[in-house]
Order: structure tokens, then sequence, then C-alpha cells
């Protein structure tokens, strides 16, 4: 989980803990099971956000050095190249 997405621990996240264990321990062996594979599918989901900031990461760095400026400028730039901008 990466810090802009990090939850903040609640005050009473140790008896929703205790409740939670409690839960789970009275779960069938199928429900069980099924607990498991939605525990596993909510790690993959944090990994892909992981990777995604890191990619996104990675993308700013290798195209910061590249210059931007103002999309009206760019219009006008394109205008003056190849004539009327259709907007749309």
């Amino acid at each position: 989980m990466t810090t802009a997405t990090a939850e903040v621990e609640r005050p009473n996240a140790t008896s929703e803990r205790q409740n939670l264990h409690q839960a789970i321990e009275n779960l069938s062996a199928s429900a069980l099971e099924r607990l498991m594979h939605y525990i596993e599918f909510l790690r993959y989901e944090d990994r892909m956000e992981e990777l995604e900031d890191e990619e996104d990461l990675a993308y700013i760095e290798a195209h910061k050095d590249e210059p931007t400026g103002p999309l009206s400028e760019v219009i006008k730039d394109y205008e003056a190249q190849y004539g009327s901008f259709t907007r749309v």
C-alpha cells in the first residue's frame, strides 16, 4: 500500500481485530476457503497498485526533462504549421 493510500489505524482496531479473529474461528471449512481466496485477491490487488505506482514514478522520472508548455501554445504552433485545428 502506498503512502497516499495508507490507512490510519483506528483507536478501536484492536477490538475489531479480536472480533475478526472470533468470526474467522466460527466459519465453516468452505467459507474459510472462500475467505482465503478473497485474501489472496486483496493481496494481488494491493501488489498491482504498487506496481502501477512504480510504473508511474518511472515514467515521470524518464520524462522529467522533456519540455512542457500550455496547450494553447501547442495548438497555435500546430495551426501555424498545418492549418486550422477543428475542436470537437
